[in-house]
């Protein structure tokens, strides 16, 4: 299951990747913003991709399941968003160090994913029990 939901988020990353990278080197929109926007475009694929092929639940009801999903996905975009500013603002001699420092807010966006991904699955696995203890009620 796990290895499913990391194929389809690594698509959704994609989407989120591409989408971060332009908002930051053509619009020059900060780093916390662009995040912002980039992440949500990467959550809302994975949920409409997995809900079905990971978590084999979908259908009538999974609208509300959804605005729960981004409810939780706007605390989580926050505190990443926040990690990622400090990583590139706070802690430079980490590009510096491992020679990534040409666009520091890529690399931030890169070390930062493993433990979205992590908390996106706990938190997707959670909330698809519950969606599907709700369907299973007469």
């Amino acid at each position: 299951m796990f290895f499913s939901f990391t194929l389809l988020s690594g698509l959704g990353w994609v989407c989120d990747f591409v989408t971060f990278t332009l908002l930051v080197n053509l619009s020059n929109l900060e780093i916390f913003k662009a995040n912002f926007v980039s992440s949500y475009v990467g959550v809302t694929f994975v949920w409409f991709t997995s809900l079905k092929t990971v978590f084999k639940l979908g259908g009538k009801g999974s609208s509300i399941f959804l605005v729960v999903y981004w409810c939780f996905q706007f605390v989580s975009i926050l505190i990443y968003s926040q990690l990622m500013h400090m990583t590139v603002h706070e802690i430079p001699s980490i590009f510096q160090l491992v020679k990534i420092s040409q666009n520091p807010e890529i690399a931030a966006k890169i070390i930062i994913t493993p433990f979205n991904l992590v908390t996106n699955f706990i938190f997707m696995k959670f909330l698809t029990h519950l969606f599907a203890q709700k369907a299973l009620r007469p």
